[in-house]
């Protein structure tokens, strides 16, 4: 299993590489600064967060309403 996954290995680089050349250019490029990039970054990580959260409860839920029917 893990030798398939190593293929994959330089996809997941380039596209880490492609996520610091974007953030590169709105820092450099277009004016963004690093306090903005840190508020946006802080932003999608509690939206993230709250995200997981509720598939969490979503999850625990229909766990709890199969386990009524038995």
């Amino acid at each position: 299993m893990f030798r398939r996954l190593g293929r994959y290995r330089r996809l997941g680089a380039a596209s880490f590489l492609s996520c610091a050349c974007f953030i590169g250019l709105a820092v450099y490029g277009w004016g963004v600064s690093w306090s903005q990039l840190l508020g946006y970054m802080a932003v999608v990580i509690v939206l993230l967060l709250l995200l997981l959260a509720m598939a969490a409860l979503l999850g625990w839920l229909l766990h709890k309403l199969n386990r009524r029917d038995d």
